[in-house]
């Protein structure tokens, strides 16, 4: 656990010299629950990650990883009354594309396995100062080892370093 502790705190200040308050780390809590990441490439653009389980009678541990595309002005409107141009300022909602790892085990033959499973979906984060709040649903496409659909999403926070 002091290893995990000292590798976070190395990330976080490597991360400040370099990015500034580009990235954040934290929790989510959902399918998967666990830890998440984000990583602000510019105004427009994020990649977003998250290990985790989901805690259903079978845990299985799942790595996601997703592109994301962030609309920070789409919630833009003028008011009737004033004429003046308003927004809903700290949220930005976003679609992402990405992966999904999924290992459980096998109850019948004791073995694991991997399903893997491309995410196309979206959320919104709204931000106060350094932390996050977002909500996400990600629909899922399993392609191995067989072809089937699955829903993940959640409710997280991250703080932003």
């Amino acid at each position: 656990m002091n290893k995990l502790i000292h590798v976070l705190l190395l990330i976080v200040c490597i991360n400040n010299l370099l990015f500034g308050e580009k990235f954040g780390l934290g929790i989510i809590i959902g399918s998967p629950t666990g830890f998440s990441l984000k990583f602000i490439m510019t105004r427009n653009s994020a990649f977003a990650g998250n290990i985790g389980w989901s805690l259903g009678d079978n845990p299985r541990l799942h790595i996601t990883g997703d592109y994301q595309f962030l609309f920070p002005t789409v919630l833009r409107w003028t008011d009737d009354m004033s004429g003046e141009q308003r927004e809903i300022k700290n949220l930005t909602p976003y679609i992402g594309i990405g992966g999904r790892f999924k290992f459980r085990e096998n109850e019948t033959t004791n073995d694991t396995e991997l399903n893997i499973g491309l995410r196309i979906g979206g959320g919104a984060e709204y931000t106060i100062s350094r932390f996050g709040i977002f909500l996400e649903i990600y629909p899922v496409v399993n392609f191995l080892p067989s072809t089937d659909f699955d829903v993940e999403g959640g409710l997280g926070a991250r703080i932003y370093f």
